[in-house]
């Protein structure tokens, strides 16, 4: 292998996990993918996902698979994941979520962050049986502001899917080929901000209580939030001037919903 075959040399990985009656009975891991299940004592078991590349970059290939029955489990990442700039073919991330008898998650990835020049294509499917919850939050974060790297342009491709019982209830899609940070700028997309959150909650046991979630929203100079609620499913949408400001929009919301359980502790670094 030369030189410029070893600088092109992708990273590869999957994770294959079964996880029933709130313990782990099925963990395979390959390539730069891990998974952690820690003990924290508390009401529920929380599984750590690791990238240990450090992040992905054209031409990548990750796959999730993981089974969640009879269990309530809080999914998230160790670390934001960041998209790297890159050439080529697109880096592809797949992940598959299914959760069957009566079953609960809490998916709290940390943010994706997209570097200029990215190039990226992610495709997420929650499988629910119909006595299932879901709570679902995904930030995605353009460039670091805190730090001066301005996210310019960038190819993203993002498509969820929630299904119950095989049967599709919900779409997210973004599929805008060139995204420029000129959409970033437009009153209609992001209206001048460099971080969206998304909050989608399925299933009775996360909607006892809706009537009062106006208070917790966060609206102020930095934040705007807003949310839809309606055949037992509930949308939260956010923009933010940077990720510092919305996670702590994120936290309001995520704690009003967790009925006690805690968030992951590493949301609180």
């Amino acid at each position: 292998m030369n030189n410029t075959q070893k600088a092109l040399e992708k990273s590869k990985g999957r994770l294959d996990i079964n996880i029933k009656d709130d313990n782990l009975k099925k963990l395979f891991q390959q390539g730069s993918l891990k998974a952690l299940m820690p003990d924290f004592h508390e009401n529920l078991k929380q599984l750590m996902l690791i990238n240990t590349a450090g992040g992905i970059t054209s031409g990548d290939e990750y796959n999730y698979d993981i089974e969640i029955d009879k269990s309530n489990l809080c999914i998230s990442t160790q670390a934001a994941e960041k998209i790297y700039s890159g050439f080529g073919n697109p880096a592809n991330l797949e992940i598959n979520l299914n959760l069957t008898n009566n079953s609960s998650l809490f998916w709290l990835p940390k943010e994706l962050i997209l570097f200029n020049n990215c190039n990226l294509k992610r495709k997420i499917n929650f499988n629910l049986s119909k006595d299932s919850n879901l709570l679902l939050c995904e930030n995605i974060i353009f460039g670091r502001t805190s730090m001066k790297e301005e996210f310019e342009k960038g190819y993203f491709s993002d498509f969820w899917n929630i299904n119950i019982d095989k049967k599709l209830i919900h779409t997210e899609a973004i599929n805008t080929g060139l995204f420029e940070k000129k959409y970033l700028n437009s009153f209609s997309t992001l209206n001048n901000n460099s971080a969206v959150a998304t909050i989608i909650i399925v299933g009775n046991k996360f909607l006892n209580n809706v009537n009062n979630l106006s208070e917790t929203l966060t609206n102020n100079e930095n934040t705007t939030s807003n949310y839809s609620h309606w055949d037992n499913k509930l949308i939260v949408r956010l923009l933010s001037k940077d990720s510092y400001n919305l996670k702590f929009a994120i936290d309001k919301i995520l704690s009003y919903f967790s009925e006690g359980s805690k968030i992951p502790r590493i949301w609180n670094i």
